[in-house]
Order: C-alpha cells, then structure tokens, then sequence
C-alpha cells in the first residue's frame, strides 16, 4: 500500500520512531511525505523547490498496492480543489486502486470546511472512497497540533499514525455478513379451545430486528384475540373456524404477509353422572 502526505505526516516520518512503528509495523507500506505538496499543478515552494504532487507521485510510482491513503488538501488552490479530487481518483482507479482512505482536513479555517465538503460529496459518487475523519477526532485534542493549528507535534504523530493504522485495519476485515432474507410459512394452522386462554408465539426467519407484526383486518377482534407487535397471539377466543392475515415487517423495512387459520373447537359440556 502506499501513503501520500503533504507536511502533516512529516510528524510520523521524521524522526518520530514510536509513530513510524505503529503506522508500519507488519505492513508491506511506502510513505512518501512532503512540505508544502499539492494534489496538482505546482507544489507551493519550500525552500527554494516544489515537491512532487500527489498526481506526479501517482503517475511515477510502481504497485500502489490495494489501498491509497491520502493526506493531502490544506495547501490545494480552493478553487482546483474539487476538480483536482475528481482527477486524483480517477488516476487511482485507472491504475486499479480498490480503496482511497482521504484523511480529512482540520477544519481551523472556512476553506478547510469547504474542501472536507468535498470530499464528502466525492464519497458519495465514488465508492472506493472513504473519508477519514480526522478533524471530528482532533477537535477535543488541540495539544496534538503545532500553534497553527494544522502541523503536528510528536504526540499528534503518534495519534495521526493510530488513526491511520485502525482505517486500514478496518478496510482490511470483512464486512459483517448480511441478514438473512425476512421470511415465514405464507399458511400457519393453529388449533385452541373455546373458554380457554389462548397463547401463541409466531415465528419468523431472518430479517434485521426488531420484528413487528400487525393484522391486515378485523378478524382478530372477532375472534376475540389479541396481537402484541412482537408477534404474541393471545386472548379467549370462542369456539369456530377463524382466518387471520397477518403481516410482519423488520427494521430495514421488508415485510411478508402469512395467513393463520385457527380453530377453536367448543369446550365439551360436562354431564353430571346418575
């Protein structure tokens, strides 16, 4: 994998050894940090030369590996900003990059607000794409940074390279496996006693819960039962031959509709004996 920084992760890069292990350790990882660097164009110069931008350091490297984290934006031109992250992805994605990890901006000036919208709205029509937040983790933390509120003190490294580390160990675990499909018997046959209480659980496979279960007519209330939205079927019924739609629904907000047919046959007289 490779990481692209402007002077923010000159904190981990020169000379902060304890930043530089937490961010390397066990990882097949070039870092390429540089002051004053820009994602296009021409780097703002820093005594007496421009570095590379991302774009020429992009275009110039070898493997870039699966994964791309840039840490780059605070010195862009807002107005080339936007255009220059469109054509910074589609650079990654022409040399078959499946994630950019973007680490955000600290937002300690308007136009730094206005490029982490950017990359927001990038996100959203990108899917390799994924904002790292950095400016929310920061905001509680000001001893991290230099007066300037952008540059970081060894301490900020250090935090910057954990930050880091845990995106990509996140890119890197699987995602959780998706719920299973909502489904129930479309006929369900229940049988009670006229007299007697009535007390049923209906079931249901998969779904994302809660589960809630409604009846689609009035024949609960004719049958003299009652339907908890957890799917609980009680009540007295009295005695004949009921049919009862029902619908269920989960969280993520499909649904499946079953019929239950119940019969409650009537409670046998008692005679007295002679």
């Amino acid at each position: 994998m490779t990481v692209i920084s402007d002077s923010i992760l000159t904190a981990v890069t020169w000379s902060n050894e304890p930043a530089q292990a937490l961010l390397t350790d066990g990882l097949d990882m070039q870092i390429d940090a540089a002051v004053c660097r820009r994602l296009n164009g021409e780097s703002c110069e820093f005594d007496g030369s421009h570095a590379p931008t991302t774009l020429s350091v992009i275009n110039s490297s070898g493997d870039l590996g699966s994964i791309v984290v840039i840490v780059d934006g605070y010195n862009d031109l807002p107005d080339n900003f936007a255009g220059d992250v469109e054509l910074t992805l589609d650079t990654l994605r022409d040399r078959a990059v499946q994630h950019v990890l973007w680490v955000n901006l600290h937002e300690v000036k308007p136009e730094f607000a206005a490029k982490n919208a950017v990359l927001r709205a990038a996100a959203q029509h990108h899917q390799e794409l994924r904002v790292l937040d950095w400016n929310s983790v920061s905001a509680s933390n000001l001893d991290w940074y230099q007066t300037d509120g952008i540059h970081l003190v060894p301490a900020g490294g250090v935090a910057i390279a954990t930050f880091i580390r845990q995106a990509i160990a996140d890119t890197f675990s699987p995602p959780p496996p998706a719920p299973a499909t909502l489904a129930v018997p479309t006929h369900q046959s229940l049988r009670g006693r006229a007299g007697v209480r009535f007390d049923r659980q209906l079931r249901a496979d998969g779904g994302v819960g809660p589960l809630r279960w409604r009846a689609k007519s009035a024949s609960l209330r004719r049958a003299r039962l009652h339907l908890s939205a957890g799917g609980e079927l009680t009540g007295t019924p009295h005695a004949g031959t009921f049919n009862l739609p029902l619908e269920v629904s989960d969280r993520a907000g499909t649904s499946a509709h079953v019929l239950v047919s119940l019969t409650v046959k009537p409670t046998p007289a008692h005679t007295k004996g002679r």
